[in-house]
């Protein structure tokens, strides 16, 4: 059952990544300010998310001291 649901969403990620594309195309061809904005505002705003993720993933994890030999 794990496996048909996993080839369930990747159609579905799949669908949406090409209506995006498709989506993305016709504004660049309308000459679309908007177009190339968001997808670029997005990758950005993803990128600072990793970024906090990993600076809060090193703040959070606790220092062990270390073992007596």
């Amino acid at each position: 059952m794990g496996a048909e649901r996993s080839h369930t969403y990747g159609m579905i990620i799949c669908a949406i990544s090409v209506v995006t594309g498709f989506f993305f195309l016709i504004g660049v061809m309308r000459r679309s300010y908007m177009a190339l904005a968001l997808p670029v505002t997005a990758g950005f705003l993803g990128a600072l998310y990793i970024a906090f993720w990993i600076g809060r993933a090193l703040v959070t994890t606790p220092i062990e001291p270390p073992a007596d030999d």
